[in-house]
């Protein structure tokens, strides 16, 4: 794949798609780890850790 981005514009790119797909990720309740490796080296991560299982109600069909 060709791209135009310099390897500034990736690292801007790269932090925005993080927040967005952090600020997606956190209203589910699911457990996640982004990583993200821009071709000039830099590394943005985020993760979150499912929520307590006293928080979730079991499916219905599983009782």
């Amino acid at each position: 794949m060709v791209s135009s981005l310099t390897d500034d514009d990736e690292d801007r790119f790269a932090s925005v798609l993080m927040k967005a797909m952090d600020d997606l990720l956190c209203q589910l309740a699911v457990a996640y780890h982004l990583r993200i490796d821009t071709t000039g080296g830099t590394v943005l991560q985020r993760s979150r850790a499912s929520t307590e299982a006293e928080d979730v109600e079991p499916h219905k069909g599983l009782m």
